[in-house]
């Protein structure tokens, strides 16, 4: 596809994503399909792509534009969920859908396809520009005060959600099983971390975010 989303992209502007999860394995087979066929045929200048959660039975789509087009954003994400999900009522439901804008990146400086795509959700205890904006610091300020970052993670893209209500952390990593590891470091809060300084911690003290947020890896599929 010569449209893919790449969530280094610089030149995105506005991103929409959601999330899909189906009641068995053989149920997200038979939607995968169309969603991807409906990747394909999003209008001219939307880049778009379908990634499949490694862990679970999830499919997650993503769309974004090099221009602010919010009303496109989120009617094409809409859209697409609706029409992969339509031949399978009862057995795929929606997750969540959002729609965001750039607000931070960090590279580890590494090269490399980035095969697995690790994406963390992290919603506010309520909608605040000003926590979406201090949480990010916070985590980038712990990614920089690593003297070297985790193994296999090659960098980070936020986005902040329109809502103001969530954070969305793209992270490349060189594999699934990267990202697990490194996970192992911080023996703390719901998901561990990939850090255990002092900073690390602190991301997950941070004042107005909720203790629960969703740490999902993903393999693109189309």
């Amino acid at each position: 596809m010569s449209n893919r989303f790449c969530c280094t992209d610089p030149d995105i502007r506005l991103l929409a994503a959601g999330r899909v999860q189906f009641a068995s394995s053989e149920a997200l087979e038979r939607a995968m399909e169309p969603l991807i066929e409906r990747s394909r045929a999003v209008p001219t200048g939307t880049l778009a792509d379908v990634f499949r959660d490694v862990d679970a039975s999830a499919l997650l789509f993503v769309a974004a534009w090099r221009v602010n087009r919010f009303d496109a954003a989120e009617r094409t994400i809409v859209d697409a969920i609706a029409h992969a999900i339509e031949p399978l009522r009862g057995e795929a439901t929606p997750a969540w859908v959002d729609v965001a804008t750039p607000a931070g990146a960090w590279t580890s400086g590494r090269s490399g396809p980035g095969e697995c795509l690790v994406l963390v959700r992290q919603p506010l205890e309520k909608p605040n520009p000003v926590i979406q904006t201090s949480w990010i610091d916070r985590v980038l300020l712990a990614l920089n005060g690593d003297a070297e970052p985790p193994d296999g993670l090659i960098s980070a893209n936020f986005f902040a959600t329109t809502d103001e209500a969530t954070v969305l952390n793209f992270a490349r990593w060189t594999s699934a099983e990267a990202h697990r590891i490194a996970l192992a470091r911080g023996h703390y809060a719901q998901h561990g971390s990939i850090g255990k300084s002092p900073l690390w911690q602190a991301t997950r003290a941070h004042p107005g975010i909720r203790a629960e947020h969703e740490v999902c890896r993903y393999m693109r599929v189309s």
